[in-house]
């Protein structure tokens, strides 16, 4: 076997075409992980916010009789503005962009000069993306989360070939989820014609389940599980967002992740009929939560306090369903990433612009009016304060309330 010739395999290297000589260079980056610790839980919940910026950090040398315009011209190029080609000698070239540079001359060695140089990958090529993009990016998800849960849940569920009370546990789970959604439809004001439109839909699925059971027909199961995904999203649609986004919060914490597991003496059939209740569940559960992501979206995002819960609300309720999927059921599993990473940028990018909540504290109480005036100088927010602070009366506020820091 030939021993590779290194020499000949690395690259020449330069910033931007000015060459220079490499003595050391280092790549180096991270995950950006948060760490959320919660009172009476022994593990914290680990929230993965993607990849820290990629550094290369790189010791660098010129020398000939010109090094000191050599230098003069690596200097000038990293003080540039704008991204530019690094050429290392095995990463070869990286768009950058140069963070810092400096040059070192000893006495002793003339026609030498070192630099230490430090870059950063070159990120996005425009800015970070609007709010209202980012929320037509959870619906345009959603959509295509509903579909793929649909499909999904008639893929899965066992109705050929298996005994009556198999066949039934599946019936009987699913008309389960569509009561759960005719009573979330009961609770909330839902508009007129939105209202009657869903009731007509839960009716129709609830009493054609038999049939569909009866003959076997997967591509009408299909059809009602789109029912229940499609009907979650349009109670959220048409009705208050944040009466909403409690509703679907309710359905999640009540159904559960998993049945519960079997004893070792179970029949096989059994086990199938178990398998049919989580089918059932996890379709009601993924409908919740695709219509939970839609009420995020929707709701008025108060202060930047009410963004971080809805943000670790978010994860949280993600990490419990993908953790409980299946391994093969990679098709809904990315579907619903994608719909858990559009909600949580959204989440995050107006998390920037939101206030944060501050505790003020006064020696004795002032009417909201004057502390309207006193913080914000706009006398029409004293509103604002009396119903954040719940206050019975504007001219009685409490000495420490809670107010918007900008």
């Amino acid at each position: 076997m030939t021993a590779r010739n290194w020499l000949k395999t690395l690259w020449r290297t330069s910033y931007k075409g000015a060459a220079f000589w490499v003595e050391t260079d280092t790549e180096s980056g991270a995950r950006r992980i948060v760490i959320h610790e919660f009172p009476m839980r022994d593990t914290p919940f680990l929230e993965d916010l993607g990849e820290r910026y990629r550094a290369f950090t790189v010791t660098a040398y010129v020398a000939s009789d010109r090094a000191d315009t050599e230098a003069a011209s690596l200097m000038s190029v990293c003080a540039a503005r704008g991204p530019g080609v690094v050429v290392l000698p095995t990463q070869g070239p990286v768009l950058v962009r140069c963070l810092e540079f400096s040059r070192t001359h000893a006495k002793d060695k003339f026609g030498y000069v070192a630099h230490s140089l430090k870059f950063v990958r070159e990120g996005a090529t425009g800015a970070l993306a609007t709010v209202t993009s980012l929320v037509n990016m959870i619906f345009v998800q959603a959509e295509a989360a509903a579909s793929v849960a649909a499909s999904d849940y008639a893929s899965t569920a066992l109705i050929k070939s298996v005994p009556d009370y198999v066949q039934r546990s599946l019936q009987s789970s699913t008309e389960n989820a569509l009561a759960t959604l005719e009573a979330v439809r009961t609770s909330l004001n839902v508009e007129l014609v939105a209202n009657a439109e869903q009731r007509n839909a839960i009716a129709t699925a609830y009493t054609s389940l038999p049939d569909v059971m009866a003959d076997e027909d997967v591509v009408a199961l299909e059809a009602i599980g789109s029912t229940i995904a499609d009907v979650a999203m349009a109670l959220v649609e048409n009705t208050d967002p944040s009466a909403a986004l409690a509703a679907m919060e309710n359905v999640l914490e009540v159904t559960p992740t998993a049945t519960q597991p079997r004893p070792a003496t179970s029949s096989r059939w059994k086990d199938l009929e178990a398998a049919n209740v989580q089918v059932a569940n996890t379709l009601l559960r993924l409908a919740a939560l695709i219509a939970y992501c839609e009420a995020v979206a929707m709701v008025r995002l108060g202060d930047r306090k009410m963004a971080i819960t809805l943000r670790a609300n978010v994860t949280t309720y993600f990490e419990e369903q993908l953790g409980a999927l299946p391994s093969e059921a990679y098709a809904i599993y990315n579907a619903m990433i994608n719909l858990r990473d559009a909600t949580v940028d959204y989440l995050s990018r107006a998390i920037i612009d939101l206030a944060p909540v501050v505790r003020v504290s006064a020696s004795i109480g002032m009417p909201s009016l004057f502390w309207a005036w006193r913080l914000y100088k706009d006398p029409t927010r004293s509103g604002e304060l009396v119903e954040r602070n719940r206050v019975a009366h504007p001219s009685f506020m409490p000495a420490t309330f809670e107010a918007l820091g900008k």
